[in-house]
């Protein structure tokens, strides 16, 4: 797999996203990408802006992005900034995220998402 790289497209994604929150409210946000994977390695929505559909508007554009391109998204949820995992796995799992074995994993993180539809071309 090639390296992957943060520029181009993902970096427009990122600043889109970050800029559309509400007054106060802050994304955090990092992705990187090569021709096979989208890693969502950070998608952070501000404590006082959670449970509104920042973050679910947010990972639609993404997966959106990855699908429009035909790439697998990967991500790792976490409880690392305050979020209940329950909650957060059963965001990712309405966004088409499962678990990966470990023998299957493209990457380093332990869920993924196929793509949704065929790239543009």
């Amino acid at each position: 797999m090639p390296d992957l790289h943060v520029g181009g497209w993902t970096e427009t994604v990122v600043r889109e996203l970050k800029g559309s929150m509400p007054l106060g409210g802050l994304l955090g946000l990092s992705l990187a990408a090569d021709d096979t994977v989208l890693k969502l390695q950070l998608l952070r929505v501000s404590v006082g802006h959670r449970g509104q559909g920042h973050g679910a508007r947010a990972l639609a554009r993404i997966c959106a992005e990855a699908d429009a391109r035909g790439l697998i998204v990967a991500c790792t949820p976490t409880t690392e900034f305050g979020a209940d995992m329950n909650r957060l796995t059963d965001f990712y799992q309405r966004a088409g995220f499962a678990p990966d074995a470990s023998e299957d994993r493209l990457t380093e993180h332990s869920w993924q998402r196929p793509p949704q539809c065929a790239p543009r071309g």
